[in-house]
This record gives C-alpha cells, sequence and structure tokens, in this order.
C-alpha cells in the first residue's frame, strides 16, 4: 500500500516486503496466555471481537499485549501473492490537520479490518492489526517503518529505504519492541510459499538483538547507541543466533577483507556439544570445523585461497547462523 497525502504536508509511503527467518516453537513465560488464546477462534470479522475475549480473559497490560502477538501469530498468514503485485495506492486531499488524522486513521481501521477478515497480509497489515487491537485494550502502541536486514547482499549497505513494518508497545511506562509478521512464520522454496511457525523471540526482543535486523526511519526507536554504519556493518545474523546464548567473538563485523590466499578466523563463545560447519557460495556443501579450545572459547581457523568475492556462511548443527561477505584484494 502506498498513501499519498495531497494539502499542508506529504503523507506517509508504505513498502511491504517479506522477510524470512528460521522459527523455535513457544518458549516458557507465557504458556498460559498462549493457552487460552489457542483455544479462541481461528477468524474475526472485527477486531472488537477479539478485543472483547482479551479484555474478558487478562488484566496485566504484558499478558494483553501477548494475547494479541499469539493470536495475529497463529492466525493471520503471510500473503506471499502481494510480493509480485504493485503496491495500492492512496490518495486523498485534507484541509485540517484534524481532518488529515482522522482520514489516516479511518485508512488504518480499514486495513486492520481487511488483513482479520482475509486471514492473511504484508508487514503493514499486521503491524496495524496489532496497533488497533492494543487500542481496543487500552495499550498504548506505535507502528515503526523502517529497513530490514534479511539478504545477505544487504552486508555493508547503510538502510535505504523503508521496506518493513513493526511495533512498540508501552507496557508499564516502557517501550517494548514486537514484529508480529516475522512471528507467524518464514516462507521458503522456489516459488515462494509461506510457512507458519510461531517465532517467539520477536515478542519484547531486547533492543541489541532487535537492531541486529531492524533499523527504523526515526532512530529514536532504537532504545539503543547504534548507527546507520553499524548497521551496516554488520554481519546477517539468522533466528538461530537470536535464539542462543552462543556468542560471535570474531569478526564483528560482516565484511572480511582478503587478499589472495587468506586465514580466515572464526570465533565462537558458550559453544558446547554443537557442530560447527561452513561454506563459501561458491561450494557445493557446508564442511565440518574443528575447533582450537580456550575455556568456553572455540577459535575455528581455516584459508580462503580464491581471488573472488563470496559469501561465508557458518551453520550451527546444519541451521544458518551468520553470513559474512568476502572481499578480495589484489
Amino acid at each position: 500500500m502506498e498513501i499519498a497525502v495531497t494539502g499542508k504536508k506529504l503523507g506517509l509511503i508504505i513498502l511491504l516486503v517479506l522477510s524470512t527467518v528460521s522459527t523455535p516453537v513457544f518458549s516458557k513465560g507465557y504458556e498460559k496466555v498462549d493457552r487460552i488464546v489457542q483455544n479462541y477462534p481461528d477468524s474475526f470479522s472485527n477486531p472488537d471481537q477479539l478485543a472483547r475475549l482479551i479484555n474478558r480473559d487478562f488484566t496485566f497490560p504484558e499478558e494483553k499485549a501477548r494475547a494479541i502477538f499469539t493470536w495475529i501469530a497463529l492466525n493471520i498468514e503471510y500473503d506471499i501473492n502481494a510480493l509480485n503485485t504493485k503496491p495500492e495506492r492512496i490518495s486523498f486531499s485534507y484541509s485540517t490537520e484534524e481532518e488529515k488524522l482522522f482520514k489516516l486513521q479511518k485508512i488504518k481501521e480499514d486495513l486492520a479490518i481487511r488483513t482479520l477478515r482475509r486471514g492473511k497480509g504484508v508487514c503493514q497489515g499486521y503491524a496495524t492489526l496489532f496497533q488497533q487491537l492494543c487500542d481496543l485494550v487500552s495499550l498504548e502502541c506505535t507502528i515503526i517503518s523502517g529497513s530490514s536486514k534479511t539478504r545477505k547482499t544487504d552486508i555493508g549497505k547503510l538502510p535505504q529505504r523503508n521496506d518493513h513494518a513493526w511495533n512498540a508497545v508501552k507496557i508499564n511506562g516502557e517501550w517494548r519492541l514486537v514484529d508480529v509478521t516475522w512471528g507467524a512464520g518464514y516462507s521458503n522454496g522456489s516459488p515462494s510459499k509461506f510457512i507458519p511457525s510461531f517465532n517467539d523471540f520477536f515478542f519484547f526482543t531486547p533492543p541489541d538483538k532487535f537492531f541486529l535486523n531492524h533499523y527504523p526511519e526515526d532512530p529514536v526507536w532504537l532504545f539503543t547507541d547504534d548507527s546507520p554504519e553499524i548497521f551496516a556493518d554488520l554481519p546477517l545474523y539468522y533466528s538461530s543466533f537470536k535464539n542462543t546464548d552462543i556468542e560471535v567473538k570474531e569478526p564483528r563485523k560482516g565484511v572480511i577483507n582478503t587478499s589472495g590466499k587468506s586465514a580466515i578466523r572464526i570465533v565462537l563463545k558458550n559453544i558446547r556439544k554443537e557442530t560447527v560447519s561452513i561454506k563459501f557460495d561458491n561450494e557445493k556443501y557446508a564442511v565440518p570445523v574443528q575447533p582450537k579450545i580456550k575455556n568456553d572459547i572455540r577459535i575455528y581457523d581455516f584459508e580462503y585461497n580464491r581471488k573472488t568475492n563470496t559469501y561465508l556462511t557458518v551453520f550451527i548443527n546444519t541451521v544458518s547462523f551468520v553470513t559474512y561477505k568476502i572481499e578480495t584484494k589484489d
């Protein structure tokens, strides 16, 4: 959807894309809330119907936010077909600030209802429905537009255009980050197919980990001291990284510079019995690597002796963990 506003100010442009992530099962802490919500109907004709159930069953703000997240993530499917269609453009004019706000609110309410009734949407639909339900259960919530880091080709690039939307909800005076789109599942295959798979990680994600794949248009929603340059320098982290206590100690930057035959070092912390393997994009298979062990540190040294740029992916137990860009120089 694109919204163009004519009048005193430029309007909002919303660009929607799908981000691919891997997913775990429910995590601990919200079993009671999740169990209750799983017994709700899987469809509603109006957000008020769902909000009434949530207000009936839950009292605390955190529980209400979790109930909204869980229901949407379990019941709204990502609309893959929307990726291949031109974004809808909505234009309107206004003569007063009040009229502008009223019309924008009406557009958001219509999008939330459409997403709910169809049972599918893209990131703006997910985020708008989440905000609408928060409003109905008396939670302060906002929609955040920004850049996502989901492809290997994003490594080394500054955040450019807004290609994703997520939420922040205020709980007991503190803003908490939520990405219900990525909490709902991921895409896979060619052509792409949406795979429903609840991802608890994207509910109240710590800002330092949320930053690994999200850069807001307005940096106030970072809740960290990071910058666009730091975001660009990051490697591509997958959800398997964010759902574990394994740390990447080296390299911290996403671009590894080499010249001819060079040694590359990967240093991981808190590895236990996990198997680590690596794969360059110009190779067919991932290859297990053996570490040098220093207490809880594992050091993996290997050579790269080609003269072409490529990408290096580190796997933990055959699951993508982190990807780097290899740049070779003469």
